[in-house]
């Protein structure tokens, strides 16, 4: 299987001179983690995380910051032709999160995350067989009356 069958195709970009909030609310707005970070002529020069920008506790730094300061420099990149299992491993290598598709002309063709990976891996997973709904009975026995103690002949817990 190869990357492009998996890679999500409608990447949303944020240019490189953009205010990082506007990059953050882009991201809340759509529900996605990932922005691909374009530069002057639509070619890609980064990728930002919501973990790049922050979270919620960073407006203040966000609203003050160009994207270009808190987006991860494009250097890690997959080709449409690239095997799902490379890819996997080049996520897992890099401890990244997303990988830009990028082919041969240069131009972006899409993104694959692990959230694609993740929907792979599901759809390859048989379900499991569904589980009888039978009650089970569970006997409750009665305290063990106080006698002798274990291990200790001849000896009462009650009289030492």
């Amino acid at each position: 299987m190869r990357v492009q069958d998996i890679m999500t195709r409608r990447v949303q970009t944020v240019s490189h001179t953009e205010n990082a909030e506007a990059a953050w609310n882009l991201m809340r707005w759509k529900r996605i983690h990932h922005l691909v970070v374009t530069g002057e002529g639509g070619e890609v020069v980064g990728v930002v995380s919501a973990r790049d920008l922050g979270g919620r506790d960073r407006d203040e730094i966000r609203r003050l910051r160009p994207i270009s300061a808190m987006m991860t420099a494009y250097a890690v990149k997959a080709t449409p032709n690239m095997p799902v299992r490379q890819a996997a491993n080049v996520m897992r290598g890099w401890n990244i999160g997303c990988l830009p598709v990028i082919e041969p002309d240069g131009k972006l063709a899409g993104i694959v995350t692990v959230s694609d990976l993740l929907r792979l891996l599901a759809e390859q997973v048989p379900a499991p067989a569904r589980v009888s709904r039978t009650k089970r009975v569970v006997k409750i026995r009665p305290p063990k009356k106080a006698g002798r103690a274990r291990g200790w002949p001849g000896r009462d817990r009650r009289t030492s």
